[in-house]
């Protein structure tokens, strides 16, 4: 009887264990909580297109000699081909008529 009862202890933690592993709470339990910003898999928007991609599969690019992430070549040759982003004429929430 208290063989059996010590089976299905060890049997619950093992099932326990496994299920809490597969969703994620081992990252609380590490300490990892949150993404960090220079992560991999942290979210990052593209310069060029606006679209939000895994930092880790971003396309490297350099324009006016500041580093920048694409979510894809074309992005970053057109962000390149534009020279950058336009420049900032001090006129905040500006709209059209």
């Amino acid at each position: 009887m208290i063989l059996r009862l010590i089976f299905y202890a060890i049997l619950f933690g093992a099932i326990y264990y496994a299920v809490r592993g597969l969703f994620g709470g081992g990252a609380r339990a590490r300490g990892d909580g949150e993404a960090d910003e220079g992560s991999d898999d942290a979210m990052i928007a593209c310069p060029e297109c606006g679209t939000y991609f895994p930092r880790g599969i971003g396309v490297p690019g350099r324009v006016r000699g500041r580093k920048y992430l694409f979510c894809a070549v074309e992005c970053a040759q057109s962000y390149r081909s534009r020279g950058g982003p336009p420049p900032d004429d001090g006129t905040p929430g500006r709209e059209e008529a």
